[in-house]
């Protein structure tokens, strides 16, 4: 709200909304912000929700952490072995989902050593933004439990599952 007017900031999917709303400059601001378009139509709540949850995925949502791997030796630090095994499921979790094509950058270097701990929204695919998260649950609560690398033909079923939504997404 600025001088009791509904304002917010310009994005592709606030101009599809309100494709014929007025884009401004409420206020002096400095050269290479955003423009904001004015929301006149302030009584209509589901247009509201629908113009501020896009111009919250815009501007915050890419910045979501989805998962930081780090955390979880920091975490576990006096525990050597559940280290080193964690390690090495996630660099199997990591790779599975690099070649499915979840991550747009390769998390592991040509030895197989993880170049990347903390993932972002902005990091994963259109498929990794639906599957990533569903996938490397399954794949840690299975790791977790049983204390070993799941097979190749597991992983595939898993994939499978939250593909066709068997599986929370």
């Amino acid at each position: 709200m600025y001088q009791n007017q509904c304002y917010l900031f310009l994005t592709d999917k606030g101009k599809e909304l309100l494709p014929d709303a007025q884009v401004c400059r409420p206020y002096k601001n400095p050269s290479g912000e955003k423009d904001f378009i004015l929301v006149e139509d302030t009584a209509n709540k589901e247009l509201l929700c629908s113009l501020f949850k896009a111009t919250y995925e815009d501007l915050y949502a890419e910045k979501d952490l989805i998962y930081d791997f780090s955390s979880i030796f920091s975490f576990n630090s006096g525990f050597t072995d559940d280290i080193e095994r964690a390690y090495d499921d996630f660099v199997v979790l990591l790779s599975y989902s690099w070649e499915n094509g979840f991550l747009k950058e390769r998390p592991t270097d040509t030895k197989g050593r993880i170049i990347k701990f903390e993932f972002l929204r902005r990091d994963l695919t259109d498929e990794g933004k639906k599957y990533f998260f569903p996938f490397g649950q399954k794949f840690i609560s299975y790791t977790d439990r049983t204390q070993k690398t799941p097979s190749e033909k597991l992983m595939s079923k898993w994939l499978n599952e939250v593909k066709t939504n068997k599986i929370g997404r």
